[in-house]
């Protein structure tokens, strides 16, 4: 499943979920910051999100993964913290964003939520 990212509208791509590739953003050719707010909903007991980039959302094979160049860099994949959120943030342009649930939400679920700027 895919959806279209509108520039400066938050778009929640998992949602309370435990395991998934959650939903895939087709990118507009002018978005160029790329900010996910990911959210551990209670304690957790385990978890992890990898966020990914290719060339089409609705590739079906293995996605690349996103690597943080900005001057404080977040690891990815990013580890799920229980009632909190960790924000990731990427410039670039990309065709297509998702985050993927790669270690089991364990005890409670994840919430990631993207929003795209210039």
């Amino acid at each position: 499943m895919s959806t279209a990212a509108v520039k400066g509208q938050n778009i929640t791509i998992q949602d309370a979920q435990t395991v998934g590739n959650g939903t895939a953003l087709a990118i507009p050719p002018g978005v160029k910051k790329h900010t996910f707010y990911i959210r551990g909903n209670g304690a957790i007991g385990a978890g992890a999100i990898t966020l990914e980039t290719a060339s089409d959302p609705d590739y079906t094979g293995t996605w690349a993964l996103l690597v943080n160049d900005l001057a404080t860099p977040t690891a990815n994949p990013v580890t799920v913290v229980g009632n909190a959120e960790v924000i990731y943030r990427i410039d670039g342009t990309f065709t297509a964003l998702r985050a993927r649930i790669s270690t089991t939400i364990t005890t409670t679920t994840v919430t990631v939520i993207y929003r795209g700027s210039r």
